[in-house]
Formats: C-alpha cells, structure tokens, sequence
C-alpha cells in the first residue's frame, strides 16, 4: 500500500489493533489529548460552578455543627483555599494554551479537598463532633466523572484520598462497630466509579477513532488509498495560497496512464484497478516531504504536488516520476507506444501571482497534458507558471 495510505488509516489501525491500556501510539496520543480537553471543556466549566454552589451551600451546615479548632481548620480549608483555587480553575478553561494543564490542575485540587475532607472529618470525630465521612465517596464520584481527568490521574487522586481516610481513621479513631462498613462503602465506591471511569474513557477514545476514522474515509479515494479529487482540491488551494504569501514556489503535476481504456478492455477491470493501485504505490514514493503530496484525481489521472523546490528541480521530479512508473514493467500490449505500462503529464512550476490561482495552475497543467497526449504520449510537457505558450522543458 502507498506511504499516505499508511498514514490516513492510523485511526482504523489503532482501533484493530485494541487499546486495553488506554494508550495509543505518540503521535494519535498527542492527537487524542486535544480532542479530550476541547470535548471537555464545557463538562468542566460545569462542574467547577457546581463545586463552588455546592460548597457555598455546604459550608453554612457545616458550620453549624463544627467549633474550636476544628471549625477554623474548616474555614481556612474550604472558604479562603479552596473557593479561590476554584475560581482560578474556571478561569483556566477560558484560556486556550492553559486548558492542557487543567487535567494536572484538577488531580490537585481534588486531592487537597479529598485530604482536607478527611483531615475534618477524623478531627470532628476525635472531638465528638458529628461529620459525615459521605463526603469523602462524593469526592470520588466528582474525580472520576466531573474532574475533567484521564482515567489514570483520577485512579491515582482517588487511591489517595481513600487510603488518607483509611490511615486517619485507623490511627486516631476507635475501633467502632460500623467502622468496616464505612471502609467496604467507600471501597465500593471506587470500584464502580473506577470501572464506569474506565469505560467512560474508553468509549471517548472509540468516538475519537471513529471521527478520524471517517474523516480519513472522506479524503480518500478507496481503490488506491491516495487523497481523492475533493481532498486534492481543498490542499491545493490551501498550498497556493501559503505558497502566495510566502513567495514559495509550487510545482504541479497532472499525468495520465497511457491508453489505460485499452487497458481495461484487453486485461479486464480487476487487473486494471491492480495497475491503478501499483501506479499510485510507484506515484507515491516521489513525494515524501511534509507539505508534498499526491492523490488519484479521477479514472487513471492522477495529480502530484511539491512544495518549494527550486525551480531547475521540476525537471528532476518529472524524470523520476515517470522512471518510478517505468520500472514496474506492467505488460500492456495494447498500448501504442510502449510494451508496459506508461505516463504521459503536464507540469507546471513557480510562484502563485496571487491567492486564488489554484484552478488556474490545474487548467494550465491540464493543457500541457492535453500537449504530451497529441504529440505522442509517454512523455512530460513542463511549463513555467503564467506561461502557457511555450515549453520549458521535455521528459521522454
């Protein structure tokens, strides 16, 4: 299969291949966290505000009840750190570049207010002073769904708050009758947060795959895996008008197997579309840099592009493109000019005189085929861009 066949279907790759660890490769990781933070920016967004109401609520009932020093660690811990922290959080979802870290943001907070729960509520007890250890198994629930975190970060802030509770009570609370049952709810707790966590995140991470999955399938043409005509139109208006305002040069390659009809008629359509596809694989190989790319532009043409190649290397492409071709040998015995398989093309090459000129290099490359095809085939008719009457260069 041809190297841009390779690259489009990583998505389908990926979701064969499995991803148990919740982990893909670098480079769709990469691809997946920016999906996660701008899918999840209005979730989080949300659940700050419910904490803040949530806390403001909470803080009057538990003051109620709460005294001494138990009661100023509460104020300090909940009204002038927590409050505030959150406030900055919100701010940082409003921040494009900050939302990445929010994920690192939020394990924090949540594990300050998780261990300050506990640290209340085990002080409470030890005053006889009544406070509700539920909160703590509130807190997982806020981690695992409403945190805005991956799964890993909140299994981690959640072992965490529960083994601080765990700790807290068994070393400075008395053995109580119902002191298991806390510890099995809130290990209870964790178990079913924790596994709805998990699928949770690995039903996103499915829907990221799928999008890019479909994505791909829409730019794609399905015989030879190359960019199909709508995909090779959007780049090269895209690259024309980058090329435009950097003053880059482009060079632009229309080709078109030789009398493939013929082709088609004498070997049949399966082998026919197999040409097509070792044709695209051979087209392929001749473009390899970043912003170079090919695609199959309709029945046996194809279109090639490369990106700011000095102007004495469009000859260069055009002989290597078509020896690419040549040395695949595919038997065609009703062709008029060779007993293989050949390419006849037009080329254009220079820099765009201004932003819109996309259709216009198109319709000069396709006149220079139009050229190569009367005088003869099996050949490459070159041209300067912007000048259509004479022929820079030929490639037998």
């Amino acid at each position: 299969m041809p190297e841009l066949d390779w690259d489009l279907q990583k998505y389908d790759r990926q979701l064969k291949k499995g991803f148990k660890s919740l982990s893909f490769t670098q480079e769709l990781e990469v691809e997946f966290r920016n999906f996660f933070h701008a899918r999840n920016v209005v979730k989080q967004r949300g659940a700050i505000l419910v904490g803040i109401i949530l806390l403001l609520i909470l803080v009057p009932l538990d003051v109620a009840y709460l005294e001494g020093d138990v009661l100023e660690f509460y104020l300090i811990s909940r009204v002038w750190i927590t409050v505030p922290v959150l406030i900055v959080a919100l701010l940082f979802t409003f921040k494009e570049r900050l939302r990445r870290y929010f994920s690192v943001f939020s394990f924090f907070i949540i594990t300050f207010i998780g261990i300050t729960t506990n640290v209340s509520v085990i002080y409470s007890q030890m005053t006889h002073i009544y406070a509700p250890y539920e909160g703590a198994m509130l807190l997982i629930m806020v981690a695992f769904f409403l945190g805005g975190m991956y799964f890993r970060q909140s299994l981690s802030c959640i072992v965490i708050i529960a083994l601080s509770y765990l700790v807290l009570s068994e070393i400075y609370l008395p053995h109580e009758q119902y002191q298991l049952h806390r510890y099995f709810f809130i290990f209870a707790t964790c178990l079913i947060g924790g596994v709805s966590a998990y699928t949770f995140e690995y039903q996103v991470r499915i829907s990221f795959l799928q999008r890019g999955a479909l994505k791909c399938l829409a730019k794609t043409d399905h015989l030879t895996g190359l960019y199909n005509r709508g995909a090779l139109n959007q780049k090269l208006t895209h690259l024309t008008e980058y090329a435009f305002r950097e003053k880059k040069p482009i060079t632009l390659m229309l080709v078109d197997v030789d009398y493939f009809k013929n082709f088609n008629d004498f070997y049949g359509h399966i082998k026919g579309d197999r040409c097509l596809v070792e044709v695209a694989a051979a087209l392929a190989k001749n473009c390899q840099r970043p912003l170079d790319f090919v695609g199959r532009y309709g029945g046996e043409e194809f279109l090639l592009m490369w990106f700011d190649a000095a102007p004495n290397e469009a000859k260069g492409f055009a002989e290597k493109t078509k020896a690419s071709v040549d040395r695949l040998q595919i038997p065609h015995q009703q062709s008029q000019v060779s007993d293989h398989v050949t390419l006849s093309g037009g080329m254009i090459t220079g820099v765009p005189s201004h932003a819109n000129q996309a259709e216009t290099i198109l319709n000069q490359a396709d006149q220079c085929l139009y050229r190569a095809k009367e005088s003869g085939r099996n050949r490459i008719v070159i041209q300067d861009l912007g000048d259509e009457n004479n022929i820079a260069d030929l490639v037998k």
